[in-house]
């Protein structure tokens, strides 16, 4: 029988990984620095449109989901290096969770074993402890990777709403790094253009296309409408 649910043991290894270094040093310059004051000003200001790095000028280098994501962290858990990386730490989380969905389909027989083997590999466990787009760049690629896989599963208005839910994921990838966030989306036609080319030609509907449009650039629309010479 093909494990439906994440095994408890799991769950915890995901989330001991995930939090047990996050409050164990400061947050360090320049880099993670730049992202929690941004966070923290958009907190302050109530202004969660524009990021700012000193109050004033706007901070326009990366798509604003991560410092939406800080600024919510810092505003549930207080000013501390523990608001400012608990959305790497759940984003590592649901990242394994979503890499335990993928081996359901891939690796029927131990499920759970792409995930342990993920989640104790060196490079995702220090790009958790550190405060940057990259972890949340990666949940949001791994969660359109999810949604493809279980799409290529299925047939009929199953799959078309999982392509669907693909193209919002990757609208979350683009808010959270900007182009750069879709490298994975070039495998995923490259694989189909190989494997199965019906399902290459159903990719690209009109929904899941409209929705990712919304998704990645409605933001850049307001900021472009506000601040026209920004285009």
């Amino acid at each position: 029988m093909t494990m439906r649910r994440p095994p408890w043991w799991l769950i915890a290894l995901l989330v001991l990984m995930a939090f047990a270094f996050q409050g164990t040093r400061a947050i360090w310059e320049p880099d993670e620095g730049r992202y929690t004051a941004v966070g923290l000003n958009m907190l302050e200001s109530g202004d969660w449109l524009v990021p700012t790095l000193d109050g004033e000028h706007a901070h326009l280098t990366k798509p604003p989901i991560t410092y939406w994501a800080i600024a919510a962290g810092v505003g549930l858990l207080g000013h501390n290096e523990w608001g400012a990386r608990l959305p790497g730490a759940l984003a590592f989380v649901g990242t394994g969770l979503l890499v335990f969905g993928i081996g359901r389909r891939l690796c029927a027989a131990k499920p759970w074993l792409p995930a342990v083997a993920w989640s104790l590999s060196l490079g995702p466990l220090i790009a958790a402890n550190i405060v940057s787009t990259d972890v949340l760049l990666m949940f949001f690629e791994t969660a359109a990777m999810f949604a493809f896989v279980e799409a290529w599963s299925r047939e009929g208005a199953g799959r078309h709403r999982w392509v669907f839910a693909m193209w919002v994921a990757w609208g979350l990838a683009f808010m959270t790094k900007g182009p750069p966030g879709l490298l994975p989306l070039g495998a995923m036609v490259a694989f189909l253009a190989v494997h199965d080319r019906a399902m290459l030609r159903g990719l690209f509907r009109p929904a899941g296309l409209a929705a990712f449009a919304v998704v990645a650039f409605a933001w850049f629309g307001v900021i472009v409408y506000q601040q026209p010479d920004r285009l």
